[in-house]
């Protein structure tokens, strides 16, 4: 059993801060909390003193490609074997973890090397974060993602190789219903999987009580996967009025993955990012901070992911989804509630993660200052706790450095 007191606790449930707080921890889970006034002086003697600094619940990535090196060419690597992925991974997931990042969703594997690294860190032969796989996308003949993705046609070829993920014990399905961004010869915003295809991938994942998530940049094709009974569009470049209204009717979440741009556009060109794919990011930035607003304000569910992975956006960078949310206007305190209880939900793990509660899982992480007075207090994590226990990586100083 360990003590921990004389801290800030940021409670993303109330949406606040309790100063002078503490925090008992038996195993991996949480057993009390509660105001220090009420610890004597011996427990004190025991416990562990946080003095003073800020605590909240581990940050949630459910937007993320674990699998892939964010250099200007992920899709270069794609030869390598598979015991070569996995080593990637599972340092991309350190770095994640490092960062102050308790769980991470992994939106396409490759080489199938995925539900391993997933079930080596379930049994603790490796340190990781809590990680939920999607095994590979489903994508149309030549569409996005058909490099690693499983290429499937029609209703019944989609239901088959959505059967064959979950065969191989994937904890949600990945879908593709738009154009890419990396992906050449194709726009962003152009329509690809239709919504019968989709709407049977996506029955087979009910079925058995599995999420499901779409990559849809475009208008139409978001609204194919929402009225396809998707539960969370990934991107939503050019959400209209139209998507919203349907999203709200549908519950559907949205992972707006707004940090993706920041990386792209800061290191892309002069990187080597092709121009193509540096013209499709620009043309869709703006209409994703509008349709991201509206989609704040209307009380769509929002998560946060950054497509960490793709071209030299780290995975130690998730604290840039909440500055950016905070940037557009959105205050520190839902940024926060975004990426923790909020994400938790739209995963399907709330009941045992997401939130510093008495019962769920003691994932926290120790912040020299309180982020809801500065949100860039999220880059400098001085503690991660997983499981109750303290993670304890080296600095990994891997590919690529950018700051």
């Amino acid at each position: 059993m360990k003590l921990f007191y004389n801290f800030g606790l940021i409670d993303v449930i109330k949406k606040e801060y309790i100063d002078n707080s503490y925090m008992i921890v038996e195993g991996e889970n949480i057993v009390e909390i509660g105001s220090g006034d009420k610890l004597t002086e011996e427990q004190k003697h025991k416990g562990i003193n946080l003095q003073g600094k800020t605590v909240m619940p581990g940050m949630f990535n459910i937007h993320a490609h674990a699998l892939s090196t964010p250099i200007a060419n992920p899709a270069s690597l794609n030869w390598e074997e598979p015991a070569k992925f996995a080593i990637r991974g599972l340092i991309h997931l350190q770095q994640h973890l490092k960062s102050g990042v308790t769980f991470v969703r992994d939106m396409n594997g490759r080489k199938q090397v995925e539900t391993g690294l997933r079930d080596a860190i379930r049994e603790k032969i490796a340190l990781g974060p809590d990680y939920y796989v999607a095994g590979q996308c489903l994508t149309m003949t030549g569409g996005h993602g058909s490099n690693t993705g499983r290429e499937c046609d029609g209703p019944i070829d989609c239901k088959k190789a959505a059967r064959e993920q979950l065969k191989r014990g994937v904890d949600f399905i990945k879908i593709m219903a738009t154009g890419g961004v990396m992906s050449p010869g194709m726009n962003e915003d152009e329509t690809q999987l239709d919504e019968d295809e989709m709407a049977a991938a996506i029955a087979e994942a009910h079925k058995v009580g599995k999420k499901t998530a779409v990559h849809a940049h475009g208008a139409s094709g978001i609204k194919n996967a929402v009225r396809a009974g998707i539960d969370s569009v990934e991107h939503g470049s050019y959400l209209d009025d139209e998507c919203i209204e349907l999203m709200l009717e549908r519950n559907t979440a949205l992972v707006p993955t707004l940090s993706v741009d920041y990386y792209l556009f800061k290191y892309g060109s002069e990187r080597g990012v092709p121009s193509y794919a540096m013209e499709k990011a620009k043309r869709a930035h703006e209409a994703q901070i509008e349709g991201f607003l509206k989609a704040w304000d209307a009380g769509i569910l929002i998560g946060v992911g950054t497509d960490a992975g793709t071209p030299f956006n780290p995975h130690y960078g998730t604290y840039m989804e909440f500055v950016s949310m905070v940037e557009l206007g959105i205050r520190p305190i839902d940024a926060l509630v975004a990426g923790t209880i909020n994400s938790a939900k739209i995963v399907g793990v709330d009941e045992w993660c997401g939130s510093l509660t008495v019962g769920k899982k003691a994932n926290f992480i120790v912040l020299e200052e309180n982020p809801m007075d500065n949100i860039w207090a999220l880059k400098n994590v001085d503690q991660v706790y997983k499981d109750g226990q303290l993670v304890l990586i080296p600095d990994i100083e891997y590919l690529p450095h950018l700051e």
